[in-house]
């Protein structure tokens, strides 16, 4: 194979992978949107078709991997937190509701200080997709429980990750 032909592969591989986490952000994975939040004119919530995020979700469970994260909890914006590991910044991407204690919290509930906030130490299982590329990596980590400071914190989706 010629290598104008395996460069094309990658370029395609590297375009599917892209497209599919960046769906991750715009799609939010059966993590239910706050009240109100994504309306528009005439109270029409805009969502993605049934089978665009169950093929999304059945992309994730067929190729990401369980994953341990641990670090310092840098900042939180919107649904993508940012954790330094080993002075390495790590983006991970989260749901918006997360069950601590049998309470229903928020991304920002849990995460603005109380109880969980910048400089806390928090250990993440995740799931990650990876890509590797000649010269380059992408990551993608999709949060689905978090513990620190005593707290222990799942994502509240419809499914249930379990580590295997």
């Amino acid at each position: 194979m010629t290598g104008g032909k395996m460069e094309r592969k990658h370029i395609a591989l590297m375009l599917s992978l892209l497209i599919a986490l960046g769906g991750l952000t715009l799609l939010p994975l059966g993590w239910s949107q706050g009240e109100g939040e994504g309306e528009q004119g005439g109270g029409v919530s805009p969502r993605r078709h049934p089978c665009c995020r169950w093929r999304l979700i059945r992309f994730i469970l067929t190729h990401g991997e369980a994953t341990t994260l641990e670090g310092k909890l840098l900042l939180v914006e919107g649904r993508i937190l940012v954790l330094e590991i080993e002075d390495e910044e790590v983006h991970v991407a989260l749901p918006h509701r997360w069950l601590v204690e049998g309470e229903v919290m928020t991304t920002e509930e849990l995460l603005d200080g109380d109880p969980l906030g910048a400089g806390d130490t928090l250990t993440i299982d995740a799931l990650m997709l990876s890509h590797e590329g000649e010269g380059y990596v992408v990551e993608f980590y999709a949060a689905y429980e978090i513990e620190g400071g005593g707290i222990e914190a799942r994502a509240l989706t419809p499914l249930n990750i379990r580590p295997g």
